[in-house]
This record gives structure tokens, sequence and C-alpha cells, in this order.
């Protein structure tokens, strides 16, 4: 965004901020606000996508939504290249470059798939195995196995590896994964799948809009209540 259209931002919030229950504001050009989502789409995430558009709107901004690999996602946040990401787990480390808004959006829940229940017993004690995941899934880097990893761009890529038996365990979270092998086909292809951990769901902005983190989190609260 320029600095004409950060100013524009600021000057919003600013108004915004001295109402106690943030009122629409009415302006002829709406600033759009560029949200990137997930490339793997769920009843989870069209909802979040709704109740964004929704807040948004009351503070009197528009939105556009743009499906992106979640790893670029984050290195154009990190680069002020993007306005905002759908969310991250909210368990994410601040960094200086992401504000994290502080209303959890939900819940997504990692699981851990594969071909057979066996290969799914103690896997992260096997040092043999492979595990797979999207590149820039927090979630999954996060969980600390003795196999090998393997990184890969989108579900596509991560399932095939799956079915073909590149990789013996496939990770992610359980509404992408459910979402994606209906899409495709593939929901009688045999595969199992045992929770692993719950992680909470936050919105998330560049810092060039740090400053709506207070008002789009009293907004998407209320939207969670």
């Amino acid at each position: 965004m320029t600095d004409t259209l950060i100013a524009k931002c600021r000057g919003m919030a600013f108004v915004l901020l001295a109402s106690c229950c943030w009122p629409p504001l009415v302006v002829a050009d709406p600033v759009t606000i560029t949200v990137g989502t997930t490339q793997s789409p769920s009843d989870l995430s069209t909802r979040i996508e709704q109740q964004l558009a929704a807040a948004y709107a009351r503070l009197g901004f528009s939105t556009r939504f743009i499906a992106l690999p979640s790893e670029h996602r984050l290195r154009l946040l990190t680069n002020n290249e993007l306005d905002a990401d759908l969310f991250r787990i909210c368990q994410l480390e601040q960094q200086e470059n992401l504000v994290t808004v502080p209303a959890k959006l939900g819940e997504l829940m990692l699981q851990a798939y594969s071909q057979s229940v066996e290969t799914l017993t103690q896997w992260q004690q096997n040092s043999e195995l492979i595990i797979v995941h999207i590149r820039g899934l927090k979630m999954a880097e996060l969980t600390l196995f003795a196999g090998s990893r393997v990184e890969v761009s989108d579900l596509q890529q991560a399932f095939g590896m799956l079915l073909q038996k590149r990789a013996d365990i496939l990770l992610e979270d359980q509404r992408s994964a459910i979402a994606y092998l209906h899409q495709a086909g593939l929901t009688d292809a045999g595969l199992v799948a045992t929770d692993l951990l719950p992680f909470a769901i936050c919105h998330v902005l560049s810092t060039q809009l740090g400053h709506l983190a207070a008002p789009l989190a009293e907004l998407l609260q209320r939207a969670q209540d």
C-alpha cells in the first residue's frame, strides 16, 4: 500500500477509536485490503473470509481475497507486500514484521495421514519414515519426529506422494485435508488418520495495518460470541 493509503487507513482507525461502538464509516472510495487465503478452502476458511469481509466493511474497507501457497503468503506479509493473511496459528511467535489480531477465529486439528494403521503406530519415534507436509504449515513445522521431513507446495503434491508411497505420513489440518480429498475424489482412497494437536487460529496483519488490530479484534470477537 502507498504512503497515502497508509495515512488514510490510520485516519480511519483514529476516527473509529474515538467511538466505543465502532459505527460504520461512509467512504466514497474504500481502501481495498488484500488478504492472502488458503489454497485448500474448507467450511472454516469460507466462514472466516465472510467474517473478515464484514469486519473490514464495518471499518470502511473493502476486501480482496487471493489464494496463495502458505509459505508465499507469509513471505509477502513479512515484506509488507500483502496486507493481511486469513489466519495463522495464534501460537505463532510474534515477529517484528507481523501483527496478530488477538481474537480466536476457530481451531484446527493437526492430523497424521497414512495408508495403514501400523505405520501410524509410534510414527514419531520411527526414524525410517518419510513425513510430508505443505511448506509453511506452522503446525506441522512445530511437530517433532525422528523421520525425514519433506515439504511441498500444495496438498495435491502431498497426497500424491502419500498415495504413490513416496511418503509414509502426511501432516495436515483435518478440515483442509477432508475438503481436498472430497474435491479430488479420494474419499475412498483407504487412508487412515489420527489426531495430533489442536491449534487456535487468528487473523494476521502486516505492520502497515497494525493499528487496525484492536478494532478488528473487537469486531471479530463479537462475531464468535
